[in-house]
C-alpha cells in the first residue's frame, strides 16, 4: 500500500492517474525491422551462488534456452553478473542468504566463476554465441542489476532471463513472441508459462472474484497477468524503463515484489480496465516450459552420480535434444554438399 501510495504522488496523487503515461512511453510501435538481433537483447542476470565456482547451472541454462526456444542463438545476450558484500563467518546463514553477503571463501570461488563464463565466451562456446558480460563491482540485486544491463540495451525489446530459470521442453519461438510486441500495441511484456502459474485464472476468481477472460492475439492464446513477474519474458524496453522510473525497485530488490504488487494493488482496487495502463501478459497455452531451477542445490550429472542420486530427468531431456538438434544440423550440412 505504500509503494502504491507513492506511486500515486508521482502520478499527480489520484488512483487513477497511476501510470496514465504508459501509453504515451509505451505503446510507440517500433520500426518493422528485418532480423530478430536487431529487436530483441537478451540479459541474463547471475549471481554468487553455492555452486560456485562451477558454471554448470548457468551454462545448462543457457543451453536451455538455445535448445528449446528457437531465434535466440543469434540475438546479443548481456550476462549481467551481480556484486556482493563480504560476510564474517561468524555470521548465521539466514543473514547471508537476505543480504546477498558471502564469505571470502566463496568470493573467490564467484571471481573464479566469472573467469570461467569469460573463457566460454572467448572460446565461442556456442551456448554463449554474442554474448558479453557486465561486471557489477558492487551489490545491487536483481532489480537495479536489471536497471545497469539495462544502458547497454539498444533494441525495442529485452529477452529477460536469469541463471536459475530453465526451458525444460520446447517453447513458443521467440519470432512468434517479437511478432506479437510488433503487431499488437496493447502489449508490453509477455511472459512464459511455469507450473505455478497453470492455475492461474482460477486462482483470481476465488481469491479476488475477477475473472479473466484469455484472448488470441497473432496466434498465440495469452491472458492478462495482474501482476508484473520476474520470471522469463519478453518485454518492451520502455516498459522496463518506466519501472524504474516510478522508483519502486531499491538495492536488492525484486521489481515483482515491489512494481508488481503496486500493479495488482492498482488493478484489484480500481478495476480490471486499469490493465491496459500494464499490457503485461502471459502466454495461455497451458505449455508450462519453466522451471525453477535452485541454485542452492544444484549438481550437475558428474555430482549426481558420485553422491549415487538419480539422474535429474530435465537434464536427461535436454542433452536429448542437443544431440537431436546437432544430428539435424549434421544431416543439413551433409545435403548442402
Amino acid at each position: 500500500v505504500r509503494l502504491a501510495a507513492c506511486l500515486m504522488r508521482k502520478a499527480g496523487g489520484e488512483s487513477s492517474s497511476l501510470a496514465d503515461d504508459l501509453k504515451t512511453k509505451l505503446r510507440v510501435a517500433p520500426k518493422q525491422l528485418a532480423i530478430l538481433k536487431d529487436k530483441v537483447t537478451m540479459i541474463m542476470a547471475t549471481s554468487p551462488v553455492k555452486s560456485n565456482p562451477s558454471t554448470k547451472l548457468l551454462h545448462h541454462t543457457m543451453k536451455s534456452i538455445r535448445v528449446y526456444c528457437q531465434g535466440t542463438e543469434d540475438i546479443r545476450k548481456i550476462i549481467v553478473c551481480d556484486g556482493y558484500s563480504t560476510l564474517d563467518e561468524s555470521h548465521t546463514k539466514g543473514v547471508a542468504r537476505r543480504g546477498r553477503r558471502i564469505t571470502d571463501d566463496k568470493a573467490k570461488d564467484y571471481k573464479e566463476y566469472l573467469s570461467r563464463i569469460k573463457k566460454l565466451i572467448e572460446e565461442k562456446d556456442r551456448d554463449f554465441a554474442n554474448a558479453e558480460m557486465l561486471i557489477l563491482p558492487k551489490l545491487h540485486g536483481f532489480g537495479l542489476a536489471m536497471k545497469e544491463a539495462l544502458k547497454l540495451v539498444e533494441t525495442p525489446y529485452v529477452y529477460v532471463t536469469q541463471h536459475d530459470r530453465a526451458f525444460d521442453r520446447k517453447a513458443t519461438p521467440l519470432r512468434d513472441l517479437v511478432k506479437l510486441l510488433d503487431n499488437e500495441e496493447k502489449v508490453n511484456y509477455v511472459g512464459y508459462l511455469t507450473e505455478r502459474q497453470l492455475n492461474y485464472a482460477n486462482r483470481m476468481i476465488s481469491q479476488h472474484n475477477l475473472k479473466i477472460p484469455p484472448e488470441k492475439l497473432q496466434g498465440l492464446h495469452v491472458i492478462p497477468l495482474i501482476h508484473f513477474l520476474d520470471s522469463m519474458h519478453l518485454a518492451r524496453k520502455s516498459l522496463w524503463q518506466y519501472m524504474f522510473d516510478t522508483g519502486t525497485i531499491r538495492i536488492r530488490d525484486f521489481p515483482e515484489h515491489t512494481f508488481g504488487n503496486v500493479q495488482r494493488w492498482d488493478i484489484l482496487n480500481n478495476g480490471l480496465e486499469k490493465f491496459a495502463k500494464y499490457g503485461t501478459y502471459l502466454l495461455w497455452n497451458q505449455n508450462a516450459c519453466v522451471r525453477h531451477v535452485n541454485g542452492r542445490t544444484f549438481l550437475g550429472e558428474k555430482e549426481r552420480t558420485e553422491k549415487g542420486y538419480p539422474a535429474d530427468q530435465f537434464f536427461v531431456r535436454l542433452c536429448e535434444e542437443v544431440e537431436k538438434a546437432d544430428q539435424a544440423a549434421s544431416s543439413t550440412k551433409t545435403k548442402d554438399r
